[in-house]
């Protein structure tokens, strides 16, 4: 044992040694090699093993640095030598591992082939110093010579390793942009992306989406490969509640892994996703000038306190909001911030339909004398909803493009002395009940575009009116786009008399839909006249047709009818503690989930396959059981790959009722969608029923997170 130990040096660099000798034989076969899927754990350790070998191999250089004699008491030769082949085999470990992560996708560019290289001479550079440190006594300007030389060799490799894994201005980025890089622009001349927006992508995503290290197949350094996205599929989205993957992933909370940026790097400051939010809720231009928007939009405010000018700011006579009070009504889906800076004037901008309710609006009332602007486009704002806004004394901004509102209470915003700018568009609202505006004390200009007014009608509203009606551009030969159909009905389990309902916003337009999961064209699909009823768990497809227009993108939702009442449920399996929603209850809580994962209504499996027991008091004469599931690859969510349902009068006395394999996809599907799965059986009674859903083991070549697990979310099940 005495001889184990005092010879453990020698093995430590036999390992060490062998190590580079096979980095060595792969870095010659490079091309040929290809990581085996055990093998990508071992190169996901390179974060974990890098920075010991930095750190003992830097002191064992400083040292060897400040030795200036022999037999000098600040050296002990023993201690000395243990340091070295500690460091000399951790720094091959970390170069063998971090030249197998270089074989994953995402890093393409000459920064990481030096970093790789660098790291592989350090590496063998530290077995041959180990080799030869009897010849190189520490007092001698050889080995001054070597241990310089390994500083720079350390500090070189570990700054482009950093470049790598948190971009070239990792240090500098917490102080801020530098005055150098500070937008040299007029006011009057500014361009909303390329003097607003830009700067903040190349401060806050750049480091990791660019053509160096493009992090889910997505680079930002440019218009073009903005637009074409990643592997996740586009950027941005106005059809979506939440404008599509750039804005959800800056809403996610921290700590969720898929919250951009990561955790750990510089994040987007509130007025920086404010302006990103108001950027791709505009239409994501990147041709329009800040000075062609009005000074009450979030991004026209931002400009003002990143370019200055000479504007002169509304002044205002009311006190500032408690600062907690601002924070407290604060939410994911709801952005209060002041109008600029040290200005007690407030906006509020409102995200996510899916997550709106009324008492939204109700609750910003303790605000009610600093808000001065409010943004509630695309939210399922209802005529009734126009009380409360009436009660907002300050407001001078009110947007309700794309909103569920006709124009019935809108005579309250009378109310409203200050209000000065009204934005209608895309709503139902009539002439008739924009006549009455003009008798609105301090109104100025109304927004109409996209409504059910006629041209001819429009026409008539801008003559002779105190009142800019902008009605957007039209053209003889540009033929324009609908917007999509609404779809009014907001629950997803209906009830034996409930149907679905549709509704647009511009008179005379024709809704075709289908309810058989085929896409509805404009002559043969039906054309909605009344509320839908289902018999049955249906896949609802909308399209919006108009004589003169191009016809919609197509909305769609998934209906389920409602069943016999579960009376209790139990799950068999752990639910993963960061998506468990009300446990067993999210099973029959007559709640179907949303296409968002962190909406607190799925149950998250990945470890585990999900098995739950549905009980009855009394027996209940069952033929089918649906189960509602969650797909979004962007999210690592997969389809379940068998789904089994068991049946009987107890939970011991079960049997196989239905086996179903949806099978594992061939390719990458974006976006997030509600998978229904009907499991059908012969008619029988029964009190006892258990479901088991089993997740996709391994995720497959074609997707980022290949060899994975995969996550299965199940929400509602349903018995009929």
């Amino acid at each position: 044992m005495s001889r184990i130990l005092s010879d453990w040096k020698g093995y430590v660099y036999n390992i060490a040694f062998f190590l580079n000798g096979l980095l060595v034989f792969l870095l010659c076969f490079e091309s040929r090699f290809t990581v085996p899927q055990w093998m990508q754990s071992v190169g996901r350790m390179h974060p974990l093993v890098l920075h010991f070998p930095l750190v003992v191999l830097i002191l064992y250089s400083l040292w060897v640095l400040i030795v200036r004699k022999p037999d000098s008491p600040a050296w002990n030769e023993e201690l000395a030598d243990s340091l070295l082949v500690i460091g000399t085999v951790t720094a091959a470990v970390a170069a063998f591992s971090g030249f197998v992560l270089s074989h994953e996708e995402g890093y393409e560019s000459g920064t990481l082939l030096w970093h790789k290289w660098l790291g592989i001479a350090i590496s063998v550079a530290a077995v041959a110093w180990y080799g030869l440190r009897k010849s190189l006594s520490p007092w001698t300007i050889g080995a001054k010579a070597v241990a310089g030389a390994f500083l720079v060799l350390l500090f070189v490799g570990g700054h482009l390793g950093g470049n790598l894994t948190h971009g070239e201005d990792f240090l500098i980025s917490p102080l801020g942009p530098s005055e150098e890089t500070a937008p040299q622009v007029a006011f009057e001349e500014a361009n909303v992306y390329e003097h607003l927006v830009k700067p903040v992508i190349e401060q806050k995503c750049l480091s990791c989406h660019n053509e160096e290290k493009s992090k889910g197949g997505l680079q930002m350094q440019t218009q073009a490969l903005l637009a074409k996205g990643g592997k996740g599929g586009v950027l941005w989205d106005t059809t979506k509640a939440d404008l599509g993957l750039l804005i959800s992933r800056l809403h996610l909370p921290l700590e969720d892994k898929k919250h951009m940026p990561p955790r750990g790097k510089v994040q987007l400051t509130e007025d920086e996703v404010v302006l990103l939010a108001a950027w791709v809720k505009g239409g994501s231009r990147f041709d329009q000038l800040v000075s062609s928007l009005p000074p009450q939009n979030p991004i026209y405010s931002y400009a003002q306190n990143v370019l200055g000018g000479d504007r002169t700011e509304e002044q205002y006579t009311f006190s500032a909001a408690s600062a907690d009070e601002v924070k407290k009504l604060n939410t994911n889906y709801r952005l209060i911030k002041p109008l600029s800076a040290g200005s007690p004037a407030l906006f509020v901008n409102f995200y996510n339909r899916a997550s709106f309710k009324s008492q939204d609006i109700e609750g910003l009332l303790p605000l009610k004398e600093q808000i001065v602007s409010m943004d509630l486009s695309k939210m399922p704002v209802k005529d009734e909803d126009i009380k409360t806004l009436a009660q907002f004394p300050e407001l001078r901004r009110l947007i309700l493009n794309f909103t569920d509102i006709t124009g019935a209470n809108l005579a309250e915003l009378k109310k409203l002395a200050h209000l000065r700018e009204l934005s209608l568009s895309g709503t139902g609202i009539t002439m008739a009940h924009v006549k009455p505006l003009d008798g609105f004390p301090a109104l100025k200009r109304v927004y109409l575009w996209s409504t059910g007014i006629g041209p001819i009608e429009l026409e008539t509203l801008k003559k002779g009116r105190k009142i800019a009606f902008e009605t957007g551009f039209r053209s003889d030969t540009l033929v324009m786009a609908l917007n999509p159909p609404v779809i009014v009905t907001e629950k997803q389990l209906l009830g034996k008399n409930e149907a679905i309902t549709l509704k647009h916003q511009i008179a005379g337009t024709v809704i075709r839909y289908t309810l058989d999961g085929s896409d509805p064209d404009s002559t043969q699909s039906p054309i909605y006249e009344k509320p839908i009823a289902i018999t049955g768990n249906t896949n609802l497809k909308a399209k919006a047709f108009r004589s003169g227009w191009y016809g919609s993108t197509m909305v769609s939702k998934q209906f389920f009818k409602e069943g016999y009442h579960i009376d209790s449920a139990q799950l068999i399996t752990p639910v993963d503690q960061r998506y468990k929603a009300k446990g067993a209850a999210s099973l029959f809580d007559g709640k179907v989930g949303d296409t968002e994962r962190v909406s607190g209504t799925w149950l998250g499996y990945v470890e585990n396959d999900f098995q739950s027991y549905l009980f009855f008091k009394k027996p209940v004469r069952a033929s089918l059981v649906t189960l509602s599931t969650l797909q979004n690859h962007g999210s690592y969510i997969f389809a379940p790959t068998r789904i089994e349902v068991w049946g009987g009068t107890d939970p011991k006395a079960l049997k196989l009722l239905k086996v179903i394999t949806p099978g594992i996809p061939t390719a990458y599907i974006p976006g997030g969608e509600i998978l229904a799965y009907e499991a059908g059986f012969e008619p029988q009674a029964l009190s006892c029923i258990k479901v088991v859903a089993k997740p996709l083991a391994k995720i497959p070549d074609w997707h980022q997170g290949k060899g994975n697990k995969g996550w299965l979310f199940v929400d509602e099940i349903m018995v009929n």
